[in-house]
Order: structure tokens, then C-alpha cells, then sequence
């Protein structure tokens, strides 16, 4: 025993070793580097207020235990990311010793075969590689750890009713730690309805039965928690490519086929998968291979339990349903495909490998060290592309030369302005017309020409688009650019063009739309400020204390509202404003 799992301990080193050297990038700055909340968050805080959980607007994340975990860290190691690192790496080790007690004992008594395999595919796959070398996903290796240990406890792992106390308990940590954890509680039914023995005590049969029952439970009560923490509010969910149920349906079922196969043939993996050109096929959803290979894979555990084969029947739905969050049909997911996701179908995808080998376990260990040898090293040489920011997005075009995120991204690590505008550029070009993405690549592209090349006439019809999406896109997803800041952009351009009655039209519309004009009404300011100092006009001057005058009466106490009358009188002089 020590043996096998020392082997798979090594293997697990091997693969994710290199993580170590990782830096903090893309969605770890706003989650860990930036967050103020993690020097001073208490237990209370995680729990009940979303706020603390991000230092951006996307307020519907909810992971307390992920944000736990991040603020231990931050206090014991500073914000040095090695040490966020070697709690990742230490919590996938972990993963792989329970995926493989579990598993032996799911699948008992022919269960240790399988279990080797399902704990070295853990161990080593390449998916992997995105949940233990991004600090950000600490949630997935939390969610799967505690989900297995649920899973064993609600099963009989531990032949006692205090069991079912600890499997109740471990499906509400895993749930804490990331939404897919849902998926739990059924599962367990699962494993009861096709592998169920009949112990000698009835009363431990009756435990059973009730596995899934305290599993949701546990679910339950983190939902009713992040209800509460979000004030209510329901997820913010975009599905990848709209369309009615029956359409987002056929887009799960292509997802699922996606990732099967990036499971089977581990290659082109990638932060972001090009999955706006998924769209652009003029095959209907339904009557595309994929799609389809997708429905087979659904009926899978049907035909392994009608041709008497429970264990395979049983894993196989394991895979399937730890793929569901991913596949827009639950929780918070917007993606088809994300290595993320698959990282909780690798132990029941090793397993189900495993139980061809039954019976054979030199085999088993041969299949583990000719598979997991090259996996892990395919891993290891992965891991380098989470070492930063620059080193991620270009991993990124190499796969998916026209990524929106990717131009974002090396567009704001760029140093110099050409590189910017080029970045800027092709994000813009290449966003999908509509989308939220092109209301955010517009939005920085407008900005860019107007403020850093001065360059307001190319910018004007740029921010024009950019404002109308971002109207589109701000009442339904929190991370979408504010319309506010690109109207008051707008209309510093249309201004300083000449066009000074568009100017006014943008900001009134504005203003008029705005929840919240504050902002806006110290733009107008400002704009009316200029135009009089440029021209001398007395309606202009006069324009301009209206406009001050309407300031204070909206938002008397606020900071950028007060010193506005005082700006005007030493740019205009005392009698200026008198006349």
C-alpha cells in the first residue's frame, strides 16, 4: 500500500512541480493581489458578504472556503505567490491520496485496480494543470477533496451514524468551496441504486439510504447562504451561444464531446478555447458530429448497466455529471469548455479505464507508468504557461490566434503605444458583433485613441459602439463596461472635435439614464469649463454655473461635486462669473 501511493505521490510532484515557480496572473489579481479583504476577513465576512470575495463588480462570485484559504495565505506568506503555490500543490496530493482510498472502496471489492488508475490520472493528467498551478481555482482542488471525502462517508466508507454528520458537513465545504460540488448528492444515489450490497446490518443499509439525503442537505445550506450573501440575487449567467433551451441543450452536448476528447487526446489545451468560431458553422447545433457524439456519450451509462456492467455504468455517469456546471445548464459556468471543469471527471474517468485492467493489476501499473510518465511530463511543460501574465496570453494566441481575452490582456501589459493600439486593434476586430466582449474591446480601444494618441476624431465612432453595447450588456452582466465612463468619454471627443451639441445630447442622455449621474454631471462641468475658457461667450459662462448650480443640487455633499464653483471662479476670474 505504501508503495502504490509514494508512486502516485511522485507522479502527482512531477507533474506540478514546476507550478512552484508561478506567478499570480490573470483572475488572481482581483481574487488574491488586489482584494483588500484578505488581510482582514473573518469567518463572518466570507460567509455573508459577497464584496469580500473579489476586489471587482462581479459580486455574484461566491466561494467562501476558496477565499478562506486565500487569506491564510496571504497572512502567513505575504503576498509572495510560492506559497499560495505549495498549498495548491499540497491540496492536489492530498486529492490524489483520497481519490484513491475512495475509489477503492466505491468500486470494492474489485476496487483497487480501478482505483490506482483513477488517483494517476488525477495525479498527472495535463487538465489538472489549470486548477493546481492557477491560485484562483484553489476552489476546484477544495471542491473535489471534500467531495470525495463526502462521497466515501455517505457511502459506508465509515461504518457508523456519525458518518452521516461528517458526509453532510464535508458536501457543504465542498459546496463553499465552488458551486459544482452540487452535482454530489446524486452521485451518491447513484452508487446506490447500481452498487448497492446488502450488509449484514440493516441498520448501516439504512444509513445508506440516507447518504444523499444529508449530502443535499449540506448542498442546500450553502445555497441558502449565498442567497443570502448576494442579497438574493440569482447568478448572473450568459449562456456561450444564446438561443432557446433546446439550442443552449445541443451547445452542452457539444461542450461535453469537447472535453471528452480533451481528456482522451490531452492536446491544444488552453486558458481560453475559441468558442465564439464554434458559432459561426452553418450546421444547425443538432446535426453536428460533435453534438452527437455528445448524445452517445449520455447514453453510455444506459448500455454499460443494461449489459450488466454497474461499476462502469456508475462511472461513466460520474464523468458526465461532474462535466453539467460546466455546460451553462447549471450555476455560474459561461464557458463550454474549461480545463476547470473536467479536473473533478479525471478520478472517474481513470477508474472507468481501470476496470478493463480488474483482475490484472501488472497491467494496471503498466498502463500507469506508459500513460502516466509522458502525462506527467506533458503536464510539467504546461505548468510554465501559468508562470505570468505575458507568458499565458501568448500561450493563448498560439492556439487561438484571434482571442478577444488574449489581445486585452497583452494590450495592458504592453509598454508602448503602438503595441497597445495593435492588441486593442484586433480585439476589436475580432469580437464577436454583440457581444459583451466587443463592448469591452470597443470600450478600451475608444479610450486608448482618445486619451493616449489623441487621436479624437477615430475615436468618436469607436466610443459611439462601445457606448451602445455597453447599454446592451450593463443591466445583465455585472462585469460589462459602464456606459457612465464611456458617455462621458464620448462626449469629450464630440467636444473637442467642434461638436460641441452632440456633446450635450450624449451627456443629457446620459444623465437622464444614469441611476447614478454624479460622475456625469462633473464631466458636463468639466466640458462647459473648457468651452468657456476657449471661447469667452457669456452664454457659455453661463452655461457653465448652470451646470455647476444643477451639480450641487443633485450631490451637494460629494467630493468631486463641491469643488467645482471654486474651480470656475480661479479659471474664470470673479468677474467673469459676475457678468
Amino acid at each position: 500500500m505504501i508503495g502504490k501511493l509514494a508512486a502516485l505521490i511522485l507522479l502527482a510532484i512531477l507533474a506540478h512541480a514546476l507550478s512552484l515557480s508561478g506567478g499570480f496572473v490573470y483572475d488572481d489579481h482581483r481574487f488574491v493581489e488586489q482584494n483588500p479583504a484578505l488581510g482582514e476577513v473573518t469567518l463572518g465576512d466570507a460567509v455573508l458578504d459577497a464584496s469580500t470575495h473579489t476586489s471587482d463588480r462581479d459580486r455574484d462570485v461566491y466561494r467562501p472556503l476558496r477565499l478562506i484559504s486565500h487569506a491564510w495565505d496571504a497572512r502567513h506568506w505575504g503576498l509572495d505567490p510560492f506559497g499560495f503555490h505549495v498549498h495548491s500543490l499540497v491540496l492536489h496530493v492530498l486529492n490524489v491520496i483520497l481519490a484513491f482510498f475512495v475509489l477503492r472502496h466505491l468500486l470494492a471489492p474489485e476496487g483497487t485496480t480501478p482505483a490506482i488508475l483513477g488517483a494517476g490520472l488525477l495525479a498527472v493528467h495535463p487538465l489538472g494543470v489549470e486548477v493546481v498551478g492557477w491560485i484562483s481555482s484553489r476552489g476546484d482542488l477544495y471542491a473535489l477533496g471534500f467531495g470525495l471525502l463526502a462521497l466515501g462517508l455517505a457511502t459506508g466508507w465509515w461504518k457508523s451514524r456519525a458518518a452521516l454528520v461528517g458526509a453532510a458537513l464535508a458536501a457543504f465545504l465542498a459546496t463553499m468551496a465552488k458551486e459544482s460540488a452540487a452535482i454530489l448528492p446524486v452521485v451518491a444515489w447513484l452508487h446506490g441504486v447500481l452498487l448497492r450490497r446488502t450488509p449484514r446490518d440493516t441498520g448501516h443499509f439504512r444509513n445508506l439510504r440516507a447518504g444523499p439525503w444529508v449530502m443535499l442537505v449540506g448542498v442546500g445550506a450553502c445555497f441558502v447562504l449565498r442567497q443570502i450573501a448576494v442579497s438574493g440575487a440569482s447568478p448572473v449567467q450568459t449562456a456561450p451561444h444564446g438561443g432557446d433551451l433546446l439550442s443552449q441543450a445541443g451547445w452542452a452536448l457539444f461542450g461535453l464531446s469537447r472535453t471528452l476528447g480533451a481528456l482522451v487526446f490531452p492536446t491544444g489545451l488552453s486558458v481560453e478555447y475559441p468558442q465564439d468560431t464554434w458559432a459561426l458553422d452553418p450546421l444547425p447545433i443538432w446535426l453536428r458530429p460533435t453534438t452527437l457524439l455528445g448524445l452517445l456519450a449520455i447514453v453510455t451509462p444506459f448500455a454499460f448497466a443494461r449489459r450488466g456492467h454497474p461499476r462502469a455504468a456508475f462511472l461513466s455517469a460520474w464523468v458526465l455529471l461532474a462535466y453539467l456546471p460546466s455546460s451553462s445548464l447549471l450555476v455560474t459556468l459561461r464557458e463550454l469548455v474549461n480545463d476547470r471543469a473536467a479536473y473533478p471527471m479525471l478520478p472517474a474517468a481513470g477508474a472507468l479505464l481501470g476496470l478493463a485492467c480488474r483482475g490484472r493489476r501488472p497491467l494496471a501499473w503498466c498502463l500507469l507508468l506508459c500513460l502516466g510518465l509522458p502525462l506527467a511530463l506533458a503536464s510539467s511543460a504546461r505548468s510554465t504557461v501559468f508562470r505570468n501574465d505575458k507568458t499565458l496570453w501568448t500561450d493563448v494566441l498560439v492556439h487561438h490566434q484571434d482571442s478577444v481575452r488574449a489581445h486585452l490582456g497583452l494590450a495592458e501589459l504592453a509598454t508602448e503605444e503602438p503595441s497597445q493600439r495593435f492588441h486593442l486593434t484586433r480585439a476589436a476586430e475580432n469580437s464577436r458583433p454583440g457581444s459583451k466582449l466587443q463592448a469591452i474591446a470597443m470600450s478600451r480601444l475608444g479610450e486608448h485613441l482618445l486619451l493616449q494618441t489623441n487621436d479624437p476624431p477615430q475615436a468618436i465612432p469607436v466610443l459611439e459602439q462601445a457606448w451602445a453595447a455597453s447599454k446592451h450588456w450593463e443591466g445583465r452582466d455585472r462585469t460589462a463596461p459602464k456606459s457612465r465612463a464611456l458617455a462621458a468619454a464620448l462626449a469629450q471627443a464630440l467636444e473637442e472635435v467642434g461638436r460641441s451639441n452632440e456633446a450635450e445630447v450624449v451627456l443629457s442622455t446620459a444623465i437622464s439614464e444614469a441611476p447614478e449621474p454624479t460622475m456625469l454631471l462633473v464631466k458636463r462641468v468639466q466640458i462647459r469649463l473648457v468651452r468657456a475658457l476657449r471661447s469667452g461667450d457669456a452664454s457659455d459662462v453661463t452655461d457653465l454655473m448652470e451646470s455647476i448650480e444643477d451639480a450641487e443640487r443633485r450631490a451637494p455633499n460629494h467630493p468631486l461635486v463641491q469643488p467645482l464653483r471654486e474651480l470656475a471662479r480661479q479659471r474664470l476670474g470673479e468677474s467673469a462669473l459676475e457678468r
